[in-house]
């Protein structure tokens, strides 16, 4: 059983290499470094065994065991500084005072070290010495016990509240501390007589591959893969270095007898060629190990850059964003994967798609492009995990990084990726948990990219396709209706003489009706014939009416009127244009509420007959939302009700108009402004023409803005900005 001490001697090399590889790669941050620390003295600890082992007079042995113990007194402390960094918590004022505290233990300890309160004396053991404990011993086994406690606490804290990555990391972190802390019972346990069973130095090098897998990658490693990484080493060079040893130790007696003096050479060459060996047969079954463990990870990374070479094909940008969004929930399988693109014109990314396993979870409908995680992710160009983000904010103590995890907290991301071209972000992908919570490795980030660059091409693309067909149909409109303003000028004036003479020839035959109805009263027959003949030519005079109104709203849009713009009193305007109304709406049937002061808003600069026509066209049209929503729905006591507000602000007047009418379904909300379309119940049918005219006078002619909002079956507000009057206008 005198492998143990050559374990101890590989135990505290690897973990003095592992500290140097650390602090030579450049990984300077604070966890690292103090992982770096704690590793080398817990490498200084792990000497001990072999150091007893040596054949070394007793007196000059105690005092070598006694320095040794030196720098494994602040292990304790080492140990909570290092948790503190990892959490982020080393800023915090408890904590620090925990540590100052280990720190001034551990130093008092130390001051101890040399005397015989700490090692009282030395005893044999199976394969050297192992302490006599003095009174100061036991006190440092019960601070090494507290200290694991301590952080495991905090682990365990912040293990339940975390997610995804960040959950992944502590999971390992969990496990090496466990394995630490088992090392030290162990160790501690020979110092009372127990005899090892198993070396507490393999415990030693298993707790620093997880730590250092858990840490030093930037990226986190599947759990599965750190230990079976782990396991394969510490087997491989368990044969490499202990196989020639057990050699020697067990067939010594058989080699003499055939190699006499010569047989030391056997287990030395045998150990020559287990070093040479030893690394290639470790990656050969590393290589096989990870192709078996990570077949579901390579799988779904060849689909993915199988799809994202074709996505440039196609030309739908919805059917292109649903797909990408498709593609990733069936090969990565993440709780939810959501796309969000930018609209150029709103300045914001815009909801295209969102998966979900958990269908009670939303996202938000639309994300402005100045947001501080968008301008980061943007600057960054990679995929950016929320986790790691978290734990630098932490570390760093970066109130602009806090407020960017902040943010991504309500995506529930556990990566978001980029697709940016020319330094533009068309769009970009959140990305959830994977199943078990497995992390997202630097394979995945790498795959990502490639699809996340190929997704921007095929956005690019499909935006600039879309793009075209606006222009073409937008072309194809304006000179549709050039062509119907050239017509409307020169057949204007035959139509309205023909619809006058219509209108004329149907009120004077209504008239001679009425006038002859004595002649009506003799049968029953003739008076049905009258009623007949009545309202047929009412009939005919509604259609002149609106016939009028067809060909003015034709002239509308291509004149801009010939009175020119005064400062004009928005009650004034108002009241004639409810006058005009008045042919159309029965007294009663809606209510009025003009809830503004006239004596203290200010006129309004503009066209007086325009503008008229635009607050005509606002009360036509909330009164035939009202009477379809009386019709269709037939609400007990719903009273149509029209409320007209003024605000005035930055030197504008806000007229606002707010209807409890039928309201506008919100498919055909972005329609409302395009010629011909209406939504008017088919007896109310509109020409399609009013908004649109409405629009063009008010933003064309009167350099103002017009607004609308509507919730279907509840109502509709549209507000109308102009300029107010000067006092020198």
């Amino acid at each position: 059983m005198k492998w143990f001490p050559f374990l101890s001697l590989f135990a505290g090399i690897f973990c003095w290499t592992l500290a140097v590889f650390i602090l030579t790669r450049g990984l300077q941050a604070a966890v690292q470094r103090s992982f770096a620390l704690v590793t080398a003295l817990i490498g200084i600890w792990s000497f001990f065994p072999f150091v007893s082992s040596l054949a070394i007079a007793k007196d000059p042995m105690i005092f070598w065991l006694r320095l040794i113990y030196f720098p494994a007194l602040y292990v304790p402390a080492a140990f909570i500084f290092f948790m503190a960094n990892l959490l982020g918590l080393i800023e915090r004022p408890m904590t620090r005072r925990v540590f100052w505290a280990a720190l001034a233990v551990s130093t008092g300890l130390g001051m101890q070290a040399m005397t015989s309160g700490f090692i009282a004396d030395l005893r044999p053991n199976h394969y050297g010495y192992s302490l006599v404990p003095g009174p100061w011993y036991l006190f440092f086994i019960m601070y090494f016990a507290f200290s694991y406690m301590y952080a495991s606490k905090k682990l365990l804290q912040q293990y339940w509240v975390a997610t995804g990555q960040q959950r992944n990391q502590l999971r390992y972190i969990g496990i090496a501390f466990a394995l630490a802390f088992i090392s030290g019972l162990i160790h501690f346990s020979t110092a009372f007589g127990f005899r090892e069973v198993v070396s507490h130095d393999i415990l030693v090098v298993a707790y620093s591959l997880l730590i250092a897998y858990a840490v030093i990658r930037h990226r986190l490693l599947d759990v599965r893969l750190a230990m079976s990484r782990a396991a394969l080493l510490l087997v491989v060079y368990a044969i490499v270095l202990g196989g020639p040893y057990w050699l020697a130790a067990v067939w010594r007696t058989t080699l003499q007898a055939h190699f006499g003096e010569a047989w030391v050479f056997v287990p030395i060459t045998l150990a020559v060629v287990f070093a040479t060996a030893g690394p290639f047969v470790y990656y050969f079954i590393q290589r096989r190990t990870e192709d078996r463990l990570l077949a579901e990870q390579r799988r779904y990374q060849k689909t993915l850059i199988q799809a994202s070479s074709g996505m440039g094909h196609i030309k739908d940008l919805e059917k292109l964003i649903k797909l990408i969004a498709r593609i990733v929930m069936r090969a990565v399988k993440p709780e939810h994967c959501v796309v969000y693109v930018l609209d150029k014109s709103s300045g914001k990314y815009i909801l295209g798609s969102a998966l979900s396993r958990d269908k009670g979870v939303s996202f938000p409908p639309a994300i402005p492009e100045k947001t501080s995680f968008i301008q980061y992710i943007r600057e960054q160009g990679v995929p950016v995990l929320p986790d790691e983000l978290r734990h630098q904010a932490s570390r760093a103590s970066k109130i602009g990084l806090s407020a960017i995890a902040l943010e991504l907290s309500w995506l529930k991301a556990a990566m978001l990726v980029p697709s940016v071209i020319d330094g533009r972000m068309a769009a970009f992908l959140v990305l959830g948990v994977k199943p078990q919570g497995a992390p997202y490795s630097a394979d995945d980030i790498s795959v990502f990219t490639i699809l996340a660059n190929q997704s921007a091409l095929a956005i690019e693309n499909a935006q600039f396709y879309e793009d075209v067909k606006r222009t073409q149909q937008q072309l194809f409109d304006a000179e549709k209706m050039a062509t119907i303003g050239t017509m409307a000028d020169g057949l204007s004036h035959q139509i309205n003489n023909r619809l006058h003479a219509m209108g004329f020839i149907a009120g004077d035959m209504r008239d001679t009706l009425k006038l002859s109805q004595d002649h009506f009263q003799a049968s029953e027959k003739l008076q049905e014939i009258s009623k007949e003949f009545d309202f047929g030519l009412s009939r005919l005079e509604e259609n002149v009416v609106r016939g009028r109104e067809i060909v003015q709203g034709l002239m509308k849009y291509t004149r801009k009127g010939e009175e020119g713009f005064t400062a004009n009193d928005i009650d004034q305007i108002f009241n004639s244009a409810w006058e005009m109304a008045q042919f159309k709406i029965k007294q009663g049937v809606m209510k009025i509420a003009k809830e503004y002061d006239t004596a203290t808003i200010p006129k309004v600069k503009g066209n007086f007959t325009q503008l008229q026509e635009v607050f005509f066209n606002m009360i036509d049209n909330g009164y035939d939302a009202m009477m379809q929503r009386k019709a269709e729905l037939q609400e007990e006591g719903y009273q149509p009700l029209l409320r007209v507000q003024v605000e005035q602000r930055d030197g504008c007047l806000n007229i606002i108009f707010i209807d409890n009418g039928i309201g506008v379904k919100e498919a055909d909300a972005k329609k409302l402004f395009t010629p011909f379309f209406t939504t008017k119940a088919t007896s109310k049918k509109g020409t399609g023409l009013g908004l649109y005219v409405i629009k063009k006078i008010v933003e064309e002619n009167h350099e103002g803005k017009i607004r609308f909002e509507s919730v279907y079956k509840q109502g509709t507000t549209i507000t109308v900005s102009l300029t107010a009057a000067t006092p020198s206008f």
